[in-house]
């Protein structure tokens, strides 16, 4: 990854959950010339804080304070609880998650419902657009130019607190599909640590589930 770009990121990690704070999800600020692009919100205080606390000063002197976009990946708490905690401009949320707000955050005028890609300039490409996944129902992801993509959980199974844990077979060939066309060489993946993994060894695990498909079976049961 370029090192200009790495500069312009800032990370809180995920962390677990304990007796004064709930499982929270990484939270990334990709700093733009006018806006920060926040790739999910948590569910601790800390998070908030990060994200209330970003600088805001205009990238040059007499410029317009930057400011603040927030992409939601999913509706699970640990990424999107913190919703009503933080201050933002904008929020691009999946269909699924716009449907687990509240109506104060349904109602705000810079709310938008991704259902396809948007593509930005902001002195960085950014691009917000859906993945097919079965973790989570109406995933996004975001894009930084070619270099980067944040895919928070949507590579993961989806959880089955009652038994093994499964990839829809349909979602999970779209979703090697879908990662095989685009041209992101790295991608970070939430609750793992700040190192972006490459795209081929991703590809390589997802192929590796879906290899294990059974006829006339819709799910492929698996153990992380």
């Amino acid at each position: 990854m370029p090192s200009n770009l790495q500069s312009r990121i800032l990370h809180l990690p995920a962390s677990t959950p304990s007796d004064t704070s709930p499982l929270s999800a990484d939270v990334y600020a990709i700093r733009g010339e006018t806006v920060w692009w926040i790739f999910d919100v948590g569910a601790s205080d800390e998070t908030a804080d990060f994200i209330n606390n970003l600088p805001c000063d205009g990238v040059a002197p007499g410029t317009a304070p930057l400011k603040k976009n927030i992409i939601i990946s999913h509706f699970h708490r640990d990424h999107f609880f913190n919703l009503s905690r933080v201050h933002f401009d904008n929020l691009f949320v999946g269909r699924e998650t716009f449907r687990h707000c509240d109506e104060s955050i349904r109602a705000r005028r810079g709310t938008q419902v991704v259902e396809s890609p948007l593509q930005f300039e902001d002195g960085l490409q950014i691009r917000i657009e859906p993945i097919p996944s079965s973790h989570a129902k109406g995933s996004l992801i975001l894009t930084v130019g070619d270099a980067i993509a944040f895919l928070g959980d949507s590579t993961y199974p989806t959880v089955n607190h009652r038994g093994p844990d499964f990839y829809n077979v349909q979602l999970l060939y779209q979703q090697i599909q879908f990662l095989r066309a685009c041209p992101t060489q790295f991608y970070y993946m939430s609750h793992r640590r700040f190192v972006p993994r490459e795209k081929e060894s991703v590809l390589q695990i997802l192929e590796s589930y879906y290899s294990k498909r059974q006829p006339n079976k819709n799910q492929i049961e698996v153990e992380l």
